[in-house]
């Protein structure tokens, strides 16, 4: 018999806004075979050399869209005119950001931006989702003069309804991802871009509490239940069942940090810069 336990496994970083947790069951001869400790912190890989299609490159396009970017930043949407391929594409991008970030330079400003590609449905006409910062002295019109090659539109971020985080946005663009094809990266972004990290731990969740989990979703108490356990996170939207290939006990949650806390630890910062204790 295979002894198992519970891994939480994350991406995350310190004092980030946004973060999803996981939790599944792991063996003893798993952990062994790839000689994991029992809790770890590394910085996690973006994903180059993963197969592009699948949960993790989902999963870590979400954080860097949710840590990174927020209401008031800029999407846009860049079309072709013309007929074009993905290659001729992409070097017309390349042109437009390099422009793009000139502006920012002049204007004392660190360019961010974050995009995926789409044209691979037959009759779709090649264009790209981005998302940039916003700043002083840059608006909308200065954004869509820049490119040259089509279309262009832009607008605000806005949160949704009831919510801190634009995720319908956040699923919108990324629903390019469903169409890649295996090893093909759907989406880039700049490299100073905040980065998560991959936290694992396995002795923070029992299997007793994964089971409190299971009662509490047949219950409708999730959101009370993992708030109680992640102090300072507000939930966003869970999946709790069974792995499809393992057929072990899942859970994943989203969670974004409560403002209330936010303005302790900013408080707290500021205090101790004083040089005073709270």
């Amino acid at each position: 018999m295979k002894h198992t336990f519970i891994r939480e496994k994350s991406l995350s970083r310190h004092n980030c806004r946004y973060k999803e947790v996981d939790w599944y069951e792991y063996s003893e001869e798993e952990k062994e075979a790839v000689r994991k400790p029992r809790r770890s912190r590394t910085r996690a890989s973006p994903p180059k050399v993963k197969d592009m299609n699948d949960e993790y490159s989902r999963k870590y396009f979400r954080w860097l869209f949710h840590n990174n970017f927020r209401a008031g930043d800029y999407v846009v949407t860049l079309t072709f005119a013309d007929p074009t391929n993905k290659k001729q594409a992409q070097k017309d991008f390349a042109n437009y950001i390099k422009r793009l970030r000139r502006l920012y330079v002049k204007l004392g400003l660190d360019l961010k931006y974050l995009y995926v590609y789409e044209g691979r449905s037959k009759g779709t006409r090649p264009h790209f989702h981005v998302v940039i910062n916003s700043g002083t002295g840059i608006n909308r019109d200065d954004i869509e003069r820049l490119w040259k090659l089509g279309l262009t539109q832009s607008r605000r971020m806005q949160p949704d309804d009831g919510g801190e985080l634009c995720e319908a946005l956040c699923e919108y663009i990324s629903k390019e991802f469903k169409r890649a094809a295996k090893f093909e990266r759907s989406w880039n972004c700049s490299t100073n871009l905040l980065r998560p990290d991959t936290i694992t731990d396995d002795n923070s969740v029992s299997k007793k509490r994964m089971r409190k989990m299971q009662d509490a979703a047949r219950n409708d108490e999730v959101k009370k239940y993992v708030e109680r356990l992640y102090i300072g996170w507000a939930l966003v939207s869970y999946y709790i069942g069974t792995n499809e290939i393992t057929g072990r006990p899942f859970a994943r949650f989203k969670l974004v940090r409560k403002k209330k806390y936010r303005h302790y630890v900013s408080l707290y910062k500021a205090v101790r810069r004083k040089g005073k204790s709270p």
